[in-house]
């Protein structure tokens, strides 16, 4: 766990636990000597015991009186509001500390805890101001390759992969062994997919762009061919429609032309009848006529 890393392990370094221990409220025979003392072993228990919340709670309240306000338990209080995800209060005991206690050992793990503070409220501009004083200050200290990550986490926070992956590979390749070696490598392999995912969205983009094009090209081609086939058929429905006009006129000519003989041949017809009909009414005559003379003689 990252807190076992950063604070336990630092915590003994300093031997801070040794008085812990040592003043517990659990070890045998151990009789604080005053309220505020009882509420700062409190406090330190609760620390040992990773109860973040608690410890802020204890450490908070021992700190109201002034001698229990070392430079260790202000530190311990700082780390107890980190972890408890009280960055604004730890940004602010942070900055106390260090004006407070400039000439501690600890101020290099607060610079530290400082930086990660604005981090996590979103400043990351000023984290990475923060971050890189403390790695340029103290490139020999036990939290550098950290100190490392959590720039890195500022600029991946920032989508400025780029400079991300650099510092991630540096904690990789530098500090292979350290606690963050393993947290670089997961967010390097999250960027390479990333990566992939953008030139794969890419190439969706400029595929579906092509398919939008060759569609609208189509679909235009599809309506120029239309309009050029109604035209067409326009066209041809306008010929066959004056093709119609011309067989009907020359129709019309033709029955009235027709009509026009039949009706010369019916009068040429009734001429002759009655021609027909006079001979023979002459022949009739002269028949009648030479009857006539007959009976006389």
């Amino acid at each position: 766990m990252e807190w076992r890393v950063e604070t336990v392990a630092l915590v003994l370094a300093l031997g801070l636990f040794l008085p812990v221990c040592a003043q517990s409220p659990d070890s045998a025979g151990s009789v604080p000597s005053s309220k505020d003392e009882s509420v700062l072993l409190q406090g330190y228990a609760a620390f040992r015991n990773a109860d973040w919340t608690s410890a802020t709670f204890f450490l908070r309240g021992a700190l109201t009186s002034a001698r229990n306000g070392t430079p260790e338990a202000w530190y311990m209080l700082i780390v107890s509001q980190m972890y408890s995800g009280d960055y604004e209060s730890a940004l602010l005991d942070c900055n106390s500390f260090l004006s407070d206690f400039p000439d501690s050992g600890l101020v290099s793990v607060v610079q530290y805890q400082k930086g990660r503070a604005l981090h996590f409220l979103g400043q990351n501009e000023n984290a990475v101001l923060v971050l890189s004083d403390f790695c340029h200050q103290h490139p020999d200290h036990e939290m550098y390759a950290s100190g490392l990550y959590w720039i890195a986490e500022c600029f991946y926070d920032d989508y400025n992969f780029d400079t991300a992956r650099t510092m991630y590979e540096r904690v990789v390749s530098e500090f292979p062994h350290d606690a963050k070696a393993a947290d670089a490598q997961y967010k390097l392999d999250a960027i390479s997919q990333r990566e992939r995912e953008r030139k794969l969205l890419y190439l969706l983009k400029v595929t579906g762009e092509e398919y939008l094009s060759a569609r609208e090209n189509f679909e235009k081609q599809l309506k120029q061919y239309a309009t050029e086939d109604t035209m067409g058929l326009r066209r041809k429905l306008q010929e066959a429609n004056d093709r119609i006009e011309e067989l009907e006129a020359a129709a019309a000519e033709t029955l009235a032309a027709a009509a026009a003989a039949q009706e010369a041949s019916s009068a040429h017809v009734s001429s002759e009848l009655r021609a027909l009909k006079a001979k023979a009414s002459q022949m009739q005559q002269i028949l009648d006529e030479q009857y006539y003379q007959k009976d006389k003689e």
